[in-house]
């Protein structure tokens, strides 16, 4: 357990249980999310999305710890990991993809390789619904 508390350690900012967003978040840094976002997420850093966060959009991180809900799809350059109380629903494309029992994932994985990893990380959210 102490190595994914350092994996996750450098979280710059907080967004809180009793915040909605409705619209894109981009961030040059790591966010741990508990509150609801309805839009797209370019997070480059980590992201964190505690058990009562909720995503419905798109996400593009450098890694990404899912402890609540993600409606859409998730892309990930480095680790992909859903706990014990994470939902996923949508599609995932990472380097690494950890699932703990009792995580859900409904829909399909795509690992990444390593010459893919550039293209990912170049890539922009695509602006269509």
């Amino acid at each position: 357990m102490r190595k994914k508390a350092r994996e996750y350690a450098n979280i710059e900012s907080v967004i809180s249980e009793t915040v909605e967003v409705k619209g894109d978040i981009t961030s040059q840094s790591s966010l741990r999310l508990d509150g609801k976002v309805e839009g797209r997420l370019q997070i480059k850093g980590d992201l964190i999305v505690g058990e009562k966060g909720y995503i419905k959009g798109e996400v593009r991180v450098t890694n990404l710890m899912l402890a609540g809900k993600i409606e859409g799809n998730a892309a990930a350059i480095g680790r992909l990991e859903i706990t014990a109380t994470g939902k996923m629903y949508g599609d995932v494309t990472c380097n690494l993809l950890t699932i703990e029992e009792g995580g859900q994932l409904d829909g399909t994985s795509k690992m990444l390789r390593d010459k893919e990893k550039p293209e990912l990380e170049k890539a922009r959210i695509s602006k269509k619904n």
